[in-house]
């Protein structure tokens, strides 16, 4: 009886070790982590905060109006005057002294246009 012979085969190529580099061309927020993460939500909702403190948000009969206060703070930043009667104006003065600066500025300019 014959016996077979099994030869193998070994390959001289050597296998080349593949290494993943990390980029050094993301961006500074993503880099940090979640530190970077941190400081992007802080400045986000600082700014949030700033805009919240320095305009009314209202809802006119002639549409949405964001007009800058008279005032830093957080009083009457959200207000629907489509229904205000006299007494509504009465209790919400920065309100109306607000919008009256706005809808003022905006005649000035249309007159020196």
């Amino acid at each position: 009886m014959a016996t077979k012979r099994t030869t193998k085969r070994t390959s001289k190529k050597k296998k080349k070790k593949t290494t993943s580099k990390k980029s050094k061309a993301l961006p500074f927020i993503l880099a940090g982590g979640s530190l970077g993460l941190l400081v992007a939500g802080i400045i986000i909702f600082s700014i949030l905060i700033g805009v919240l403190f320095n305009f009314h948000f209202l809802m006119t009969k002639d549409g949405f109006k964001m007009v800058e206060k008279n005032h830093w703070g957080m009083n009457d930043t959200f207000a629907d005057t489509r229904d205000w009667g006299f007494v509504d104006w009465a209790n919400h003065p920065d309100v109306g002294q607000a919008l009256l600066a706005d809808e003022l500025d905006k005649g000035m300019k249309k007159l020196f246009e």
